[in-house]
């Protein structure tokens, strides 16, 4: 028990984000991938708040860090490459199945190594090397929820609001993502205004569920209602994908 009196307040949350990732991993197993989604964007909140606890209450030892990226590994990196396997792997059709798994394993690895690179000392840097994992993590689920795979047809399927099914879409932005966490293209690191944005992203994102709660009798006005949410979502983490190189570059000029 002396190994949980060291535990503080700001490694829950970071346990928190794995075990939420876990879980999520579990609902996707189970072909639950809203119920999946909507478990990851939790754990992305407790990857917010960890570090505020940290910083507010302070820590008990040094290892909060790898904690950090080891529960990161598992819902920013394994979990959305089962996601978008598990999506789009089709019985009978090999192509589609290869290409999927091809790309999960592009997300999965690109991901580890992007988390792993920040550990070793990229965390003390003031930009991130790299689109950070989280980030990363965020645009592949919003994609899936908006062109994923098709829901089965039972009572379930009410609750999805899927635009378009396109797989080509989805494994495309994959590919892109892994890319840009493999690279070493700066990011800048998300604070004042950018922090807002990013939070208000994340508030949309999760607006479905519980608008579920509300407005499933009405399933025309839950369907727009949440496409609308996660658009919106989905743009404003585009906007950091692809503008935030361009923002860091832009930063520098200026401190120059």
């Amino acid at each position: 028990m002396a190994a949980w009196n060291k535990v503080s307040l700001g490694d829950l949350f970071t346990l928190a984000n794995g075990v939420l990732g876990f879980v999520a991993i579990t609902f996707i197993l189970d072909k639950d991938f809203l119920g999946a989604i909507n478990l990851l964007f939790l754990s992305m909140m407790m990857d917010g708040l960890d570090g505020y606890m940290a910083r507010r209450f302070g820590s008990k030892h040094t290892r909060g860090q790898v904690l950090d990226s080891i529960s990161d590994s598992i819902s920013f990196a394994f979990a959305p490459a089962l996601l978008i396997y598990a999506e789009f792997h089709t019985p009978g059709d090999s192509l589609k199945s290869i290409v999927s798994l091809l790309c999960a394993i592009a997300f999965l690895a690109s991901g580890l190594f992007r988390l792993a690179r920040f550990s070793v000392g990229g965390y003390q840097l003031s930009y991130f090397v790299g689109m950070p994992a989280p980030a990363g993590a965020l645009v592949i689920v919003l994609i899936c929820m908006l062109f994923g795979a098709v829901p089965p047809a039972d009572g379930a399927h009410r609750y999805y609001f899927i635009a378009l099914s396109s797989p080509a879409l989805v494994l495309a932005f994959g590919l892109l993502v892994s890319f840009l966490m493999a690279s070493e293209i700066p990011y800048p690191k998300i604070r004042g205004k950018m922090a807002a944005a990013s939070g208000f992203a994340l508030f949309l994102a999760v607006t479905p569920a519980i608008a579920g709660l509300l407005l499933i009798g009405d399933q025309p006005l839950y369907t727009a209602f949440s496409r609308t949410a996660t658009s919106i979502a989905l743009a404003l983490s585009l906007v950091y994908v692809f503008g935030g190189p361009l923002y860091e570059r832009h930063e520098r000029t200026e401190s120059g």
